[in-house]
């Protein structure tokens, strides 16, 4: 008898099609691994900023304002956000440093109010162009959620056009609730540059503020500070469409006050909307040109992130009920919320 070889080719196929069943199988778990080491980093994200929020506060004596204002000329005008305040507090001394505070450096000539914190590009006749030059192409990793299909970096937050653009961030300050006593509807303003939405200041990182843990009554773990937002709404028709709180300005756009025409916190959100709520079209969220109830949502399934005023993470599920969500937005609501 003659010693056979070689494979048959009916033993070749039952081997190929071994192996392809055993990779079918294997890569929804490979996948799942992959993301599961992705939220882990987005979780390790919002540590960090817990971290850097602990040590601004004893730095400070308070926690950052979420969107602050900027004076210049004896004149408010637009300021920096949170991100830029935590820069010194996140190994970021060096690019804080290079940062025009003041609006001296750069302003375009016969520009009456300097803006610190503006970087858009259709501002260069007035804003702050060397803010917008150093902060172009960088990018943080603590402020991008590996997991998000969303863009790091956004061209309409660029000073000059052409250039790298600028970060924007995927995680967002935390002002409030919709239905604390401090809310306003902001809906009816005639001026379509002012924001729409219901706007709160019960929360902790508010706009123009400096709150200290004293302010927190319901407790440090009981509050949150910032929220996760790494996922697209979604609009009528199913497209997709970025609604994050900087607006497209990018992470150091702030605010200015309450009494300025044009009142909108950057960077900043009031909850209103329950978790992944994605509904562009819902009041607060896609309305121009600022729409203050953009809402905590996130690429990952079933849920989205959450940091706490004790500096601790947690993967908050999309079920949660939506006034147990207003109770952790709120710094002093009296009601005590368990079970997280």
């Amino acid at each position: 008898m003659k010693r056979r070889t070689a494979f048959t080719l009916v033993e070749l196929l039952v081997v190929i099609a071994i192996i392809g069943i055993l990779i079918g199988l294997l890569l929804p778990a490979v996948q799942s691994a992959r993301e599961a080491a992705r939220r882990v980093q987005c979780a390790n994200n919002l540590k960090q900023m817990g971290l850097a929020l602990h040590n601004y506060h004893f730095t400070h004596e308070a926690f950052p304002s979420g969107a602050r204002s900027h004076l210049a000329n004896n004149s408010w005008t637009w300021g920096f956000s949170w991100h830029v305040a935590l820069l010194p507090f996140t190994e970021q001394q060096a690019l804080w440093n290079k940062l025009d505070h003041t609006g001296a450096q750069g302003t375009a000539a016969g520009a009456a109010l300097p803006h610190v914190g503006m970087i858009h590009q259709n501002s260069t006749a007035q804003g702050n162009i060397h803010n917008g030059n150093t902060i172009a192409g960088v990018t943080l990793s603590y402020m991008n959620c590996p997991s998000s299909p969303l863009a790091t970096i956004g061209v309409t937050g660029t000073t000059v056009p052409g250039d790298k653009g600028a970060q924007r961030p995927m995680y967002t300050a935390v002002t409030g609730s919709s239905v604390h006593a401090t809310a306003q509807d902001k809906h009816g303003q005639s001026n379509p540059h002012r924001l729409r939405g219901i706007r709160s200041t019960g929360g902790v990182l508010v706009g123009n503020a400096f709150l200290t843990f004293g302010s927190i009554r319901d407790g440090a773990s009981n509050t949150m500070l910032v929220g996760e937002q790494s996922d697209f709404c979604v609009g009528p028709a199913g497209e997709r469409i970025d609604c994050r709180s900087d607006y497209g300005h990018s992470f150091t756009m702030g605010a200015t006050p309450e009494a300025h025409e044009d009142d909108r916190w950057f960077n900043t959100t009031t909850v209103r909307y329950g978790i992944n709520h994605k509904t562009w079209n819902s009041p607060g969220i896609g309305d121009e040109y600022f729409g203050c109830n953009r809402p905590i949502l996130s690429a990952h399934p079933g849920g989205a992130h959450v940091l706490l005023g004790d500096g601790s993470v947690h993967f908050l599920s999309e079920s949660l009920d939506l006034q147990t969500l207003y109770r952790l937005a709120d710094r002093n609501d009296g009601q005590v919320v368990t079970g997280l």
